[in-house]
C-alpha cells in the first residue's frame, strides 16, 4: 500500500533541491505520523496546558496519555497486521467493494473488545475517580481505533489532507487544552479525546472517499481463512518488544514514583525516551520513500518477470537489481538517520540543559538516540520480510525483540544505573541483525522458496 510514496516521489522528479526536501519534508511528517506528533502533543500539553511538567497534575496527565498509547498499540496489534494483509489482499484479488464494510467492521469489532477491556479496568483501577475513570476509558477506545485506521494513510494518495488532517488533530489538542488548562488532568484528557477523536473520523472519512461500496458492515477479515495467527503474534509481540522496558522501568520500585493511586512513572527513563524519538522523523521518511517507493518498483518488476514465464537468467537479473534496491534502502536509512544521530548527539548537553534536567539525563538521551535509529532499521527489514510473505520469520523476530528487551532490561536494573537503557538498545541492535541475516540469506535463493511457495 504504497500510494502516498509514489505520489511523494514525483515531487522528486524535477530533480530539484526543493522538491527532494519538500518530499522528505512530506514523508517524514506522514511515515511518523501520530507516533511523533502525540509525543510532542504529550510534551507541549503537559508543558504548557497543565501548569508546567513536573507538577503532580502535569505528571499525572502526560503519564495517563502515555499509558493510553502504549496499552491501545499493544491491543490493536492484535487486529493491525490481519487487517492491513486482508486489505492488501482485497486490492491485488481486486475485490476493494469489500474494503469499506470490513473497514466499518473492524472498528465495529475493536470498540467492543477495547470497550469491555476499557470498562474492566476503569471499574477495577479508577474508581476512586469516575470522572477520570470515564475519560481513561473513552481514550483507550478512540486510540484504539485510531491506530487500526491509520494504516490506510500510507495508501492514500490525498497526502495534503493527511498532512493538514494530523496537524488540525494535533494543533486543536494543544488549543483545547490550554482552554481547560484550569480542570487539570480531566482537561487535559478532553482534549486528547477531541483531538483524537477528529482525526479518527476525518481520517475514515479519507477512507469513504478512497473505497466505495454497497455495503456498510462485513465481517469477511474474521473468517478463519482469512486470519494468520502469527500475525496476531507478531503485531502484540512488536508493540510489547518496544514497550516493555518502560513497564519494568516503571514498576520497578527503585526507579520510579507513584503518580496517582495506580499510575507510576520512572522520571529518569521516560523524558530522555520521550526525546530521542523525535529523531526519527528523517528515518522514517527514507523509510516511506526508500522502501515503499524504490523497492517497491525493483519487488513487482521481479514477480512480473515471473508471472511473465521469463527465462531464469532475466528472473535473476531481476533479483540482483531488486536486492540493490534493498541495500540501497538500508544504507540510505543508516546514512540519513546517523547524521540526525550526530546532530542530535552535538546538542544533546544544550537540549538537556534547556529543558532544565540533570547533566546525569545525557547518557541515557546518547542511548535512546541510537536505540531510534535501530527501530528505523528494524521496521525496515521487518516490513521488507513481510513482502516476501515471510510471516515466520517476522513473528520470530518481534518475539525475539520482546524477550530479549524484557530479560536485558531487568539485567541492567540488577547492575545500576549506569546500565540503564542498554536492554533497549541492544535487544533493537540483537533482533535487526539476526532479522537482516535472515533476510539475506532468503533473498540469495529467493527462485527456489518462490516457486516452492506455490505448492
Amino acid at each position: 500500500m504504497a500510494g502516498i510514496g509514489f505520489e511523494l516521489k514525483k515531487m522528486m522528479d524535477d530533480g530539484s533541491w526543493f522538491g527532494l526536501a519538500k518530499a522528505y519534508t512530506y514523508a517524514g511528517i506522514i511515515g511518523s505520523g501520530p507516533w511523533v506528533l502525540s509525543i510532542i502533543g504529550i510534551l507541549l500539553v503537559g508543558g504548557l496546558g497543565l501548569a508546567g511538567r513536573g507538577t503532580a497534575t502535569g505528571d499525572e496527565f502526560v503519564l495517563s496519555v502515555t499509558y493510553l498509547i502504549s496499552l491501545s498499540l499493544i491491543l490493536s496489534g492484535a487486529l493491525q497486521l490481519v487487517f492491513v494483509r486482508f486489505v492488501s489482499d482485497r486490492i491485488y484479488q481486486g475485490d476493494e467493494d469489500l474494503i469499506l464494510p470490513n473497514v466499518l467492521g473492524a472498528i465495529g469489532v475493536m470498540t467492543l473488545v477495547s470497550g469491555v477491556i476499557g470498562t474492566v479496568l476503569a471499574l477495577t483501577l479508577f474508581r476512586y475517580d469516575p470522572v477520570y475513570a470515564v475519560l481513561m476509558l473513552v481514550n483507550f477506545v478512540v486510540l484504539c481505533n485510531v491506530w487500526v485506521v491509520v494504516v490506510f494513510v500510507a495508501g492514500m494518495k490525498n497526502y495534503h489532507a493527511v498532512l493538514i488532517t494530523f496537524f488540525a488533530a494535533y494543533g486543536g489538542i494543544l488549543a483545547l487544552a490550554w482552554l481547560l488548562r484550569g480542570a487539570g488532568t480531566a482537561g487535559g484528557l478532553i482534549a486528547v479525546l477531541v483531538g483524537h477523536s477528529y482525526l479518527l473520523l476525518a481520517l475514515l472519512v479519507m477512507v469513504m472517499r478512497e473505497y466505495r461500496a454497497d455495503m456498510w458492515l462485513r465481517l469477511d477479515f474474521l473468517q478463519l481463512d482469512k486470519i494468520q495467527p502469527s500475525l496476531i503474534v507478531t503485531g502484540v509481540c512488536f508493540n510489547l518488544g518496544v514497550w516493555v522496558d518502560k513497564w519494568i522501568f516503571w514498576f520497578y520500585p527503585a526507579t520510579s514514583d507513584a503518580v496517582n493511586a495506580v499510575l507510576r512513572a520512572s522520571v529518569i527513563y521516560d523524558l530522555p525516551f520521550f526525546l530521542a524519538y523525535l529523531s526519527i522523523v528523517p528515518g522514517m521518511a527514507s523509510f516511506l520513500i526508500r522502501v515503499e517507493t524504490d523497492f517497491v518498483e525493483t519487488y513487482r518488476d521481479y514477480y512480473s518477470t515471473i508471472n511473465g514465464r521469463s527465462t531464469l537468467a532475466e528472473i535473476k537479473a531481476k533479483r540482483e537489481t531488486m536486492i540493490t534496491s534493498v541495500r540501497d534502502a538500508f544504507w540510505e536509512i543508516v546514512k540519513i538517520q546517523g547524521l540526525t544521530l550526530m546532530i542530535f548527539f552535538l546538542l544533546a548537553d544544550d537540549i538537556i540543559a534547556w529543558l532544565g534536567l540533570s547533566s546525569l539525563y545525557v547518557h541515557l538521551y546518547y542511548l535512546d538516540l541510537v536505540a531510534t535509529m535501530l527501530q528505523v532499521l528494524f521496521l525496515t527489514t521487518l516490513s521488507i520480510t513481510f513482502y516476501f510473505n515471510l510471516l515466520r520469520q517476522a513473528m520470530w523476530m518481534t518475539i525475539g525483540l520482546f524477550i530479549s528487551n524484557a530479560t536485558l532490561t531487568l539485567i541492567s536494573l540488577w547492575l545500576g544505573p549506569s546500565f540503564y537503557g542498554y536492554g533497549f538498545a541492544l535487544s533493537l541492535l540483537g533482533m535487526t541483525v539476526a532479522g537482516m541475516a535472515a533476510l539475506s540469506g532468503k533473498l540469495n535463493r529467493l527462485e527456489y522458496l518462490t516457486f516452492m511457495m506455490q505448492r
